[in-house]
């Protein structure tokens, strides 16, 4: 499994859209996080971590306003470190093959939330 050491590195490979999606790029600190946690609140991640929810308000306003370049500032270095940890564990959940003991863990997770499974 690949460990995500830069936001750069994090940008490249949420924002590679696939065959069938636009490839998005990304200026901004804020941006990024803002397509991981949606990366998080997908059905096949959130099942299994959740940890990201806060992770924005953790975050302060000039991290967050700064461009991928100026993300390695040792100012932003814990912040960095957050989103990079979040990164760490959100891509390789997303990019699993799941099995049918995975879905019906994601149909359970669902109920459980209260959520409509049609």
């Amino acid at each position: 499994m690949k460990k995500y050491t830069s936001l750069n590195d994090v940008a490249e490979v949420i924002g590679n859209g696939g065959p069938f999606s636009p490839d998005t790029e990304y200026e901004t600190v804020g941006e990024v996080v803002d397509a991981l946690v949606d990366l998080g609140n997908t059905d096949k991640v959130f099942v299994r971590h959740d940890n990201h929810l806060g992770l924005k308000d953790e975050l302060s306003s000039d991290f967050l306003n700064s461009s991928l370049d100026d993300s390695e500032n040792e100012n932003f270095e814990s912040q960095l470190e957050e989103v990079l940890d979040q990164a760490n564990i959100i891509i390789p959940l997303s990019e699993r093959t799941l099995n049918e003991d995975n879905i019906e863990e994601i149909e359970e997770d669902k109920m459980y939330r209260g959520e409509d499974l049609d």
